[in-house]
């Protein structure tokens, strides 16, 4: 089986090598360079994506774009780490958009790893459950992710979220009144406790709401901070404008 490894890691395609002995195992350490290898490479039955890089602003979202549109043949597997900042988001969003065959954790002993790229080649199941719940998540109706950002003035304040920490300042750098952030803030804070509870380890950003008890002032208080919070973890995936043309596509097409 030819593999392709995308990784900004040139000892993670090694180490691959090594585990995957007996397969065909080619690696490129940026997803822009994958346009001009997949022109000149013979097809890939599977590819090993990471999902951040460090020398590029590119993540493995575009590399599992380029894979769709220039070699859609090759079953896709996301690699990442558990430490990874935003990984959760950038993993909503390739599950909803891409649907890969398999999650694999970078700190998978060789076995594993061996187990679950044979099996995606072979066309059958992974024998790993870390997809599971990213692949429910975007199964739910709506998505989880769409449940986090439905439309492009939610993308706006979320993004000014991760800027401001007033609430005049954040409504007025978003556009909107006031009234429609606490709306906003209430409905996104409901969003994360989705989150934390569909995941059995909550990512950062998904703390439970202070008692609403004090009364709405209050209420609204506790909702923007630990928005404000999830907007910061998650900036750059705000940010990403890979992320915004993806989710774009997706409101225009319901």
């Amino acid at each position: 089986m030819r593999i392709l490894v995308i990784d900004d890691y040139l000892n993670v395609e090694m180490a691959l090598r090594g585990i995957l002995d007996g397969h065909t195992v080619a690696g490129v350490r940026d997803p822009a360079a994958l346009p001009r290898m997949l022109a000149y490479e013979e097809p890939f039955e599977a590819a090993i994506v990471d999902l951040r890089y460090v020398q590029t602003a590119a993540t493995g979202l575009t590399a599992l774009a380029t894979l769709r549109q220039l070699s859609p043949a090759t079953k896709t597997i996301i690699s990442t780490t558990d430490e990874e900042e935003n990984r959760l988001l950038y993993l909503l969003a390739a599950f909803q958009f891409f649907e890969p065959k398999a999650l694999l954790a970078k700190r998978a002993d060789a076995f594993v790893t061996r187990a679950v790229v044979e099996a995606v080649g072979r066309g059958d199941p992974s024998p790993s459950p870390d997809a599971d719940p990213f692949r429910r998540a975007a199964a739910m109706r709506p998505p989880l992710l769409d449940q986090l950002v439905h439309n492009r003035t939610e993308l706006g304040i979320w993004q000014e979220l991760a800027r401001f920490d007033k609430r005049l300042q954040i409504a007025n750098a978003a556009h909107v009144h006031p009234r429609t952030l606490d709306v906003f803030t209430a409905a996104k804070g409901a969003a994360i406790d989705v989150v934390a509870a569909h995941f059995s380890r909550p990512a950062r950003g998904t703390e439970a709401l202070a008692d609403a008890a004090a009364g709405p002032a209050a209420a609204h208080g506790a909702n923007l901070i630990r928005v404000i919070h999830f907007a910061r973890v998650h900036e750059q995936f705000f940010a990403d404008e890979e992320v915004a043309g993806l989710l774009e596509a997706s409101w225009r097409s319901r």
